[in-house]
């Protein structure tokens, strides 16, 4: 019997994706990564993009609009309008995360979600990585990137054709971003942060 409570207990404090719940109004989109679609929960369902209310669908299309790069991009790749807002929604939220994406019917910031390492959408005024709500400009990307791979500060500072005190340098940047103390601790929270 206690075991069982103990279980119980576990289940409800074990994060959720957002709006996956019945009784969760709060919406999270999920960015489908071999088509670039976007599905949506709220109050337990899934949803297609072309089934997001329109008032919501507003709130992407007014930030995607007055972000010019953005624009610039997706319509590039597409011309259809409404396509264009969900690969704009897919790419600065298309990650299934714990923290939901429109929360009482205002649009949140950008996720830590990127399609690939040099994803488009990190040139865009509406898109932001963070490490503890600090931003991530390209080069601390691109650190964090090969320090996730394993790779030997020596090998890491030859990657970004730099010498080891200055990586040094970078990295206690990042470790002070993070607020983290050592390359360990970093990486565990690169890893709870989705970078």
């Amino acid at each position: 019997m206690i075991k069982t409570n103990v279980q119980k207990k576990r289940r409800l404090h074990q994060k959720r994706v957002a709006g996956t719940l019945p009784n969760d109004n709060n919406i999270e989109f999920i960015g489908i990564p071999s088509t670039k679609e976007v599905i949506w929960f709220q109050y337990g369902n899934q949803h297609a993009f072309c089934n997001l209310p329109e008032k919501f669908f507003n709130l992407l299309q007014d930030r995607y609009r007055s972000d010019y790069r953005a624009v610039m991009d997706i319509s590039a790749m597409e011309s259809d309008s409404m396509r264009q807002v969900e690969l704009y929604t897919y790419y600065v939220f298309g990650d299934a995360d714990f923290t939901p994406d429109i929360i009482e019917g205002v649009l949140q910031p950008s996720e830590n979600f990127r399609h690939s390492q040099d994803c488009i959408s990190l040139k865009w005024a509406s898109k932001h990585i963070t490490i503890n709500g600090n931003p991530l400009n390209s080069r601390d990307l691109k650190i964090c990137d090969l320090i996730m791979l394993n790779l030997p500060d020596k090998q890491i500072a030859d990657e970004l054709g730099i010498s080891m005190p200055t990586l040094d340098f970078h990295k206690k940047n990042l470790y002070t971003k993070a607020e983290v103390p050592n390359k360990s601790a970093f990486v565990i929270k690169l890893m709870e942060e989705r970078i």
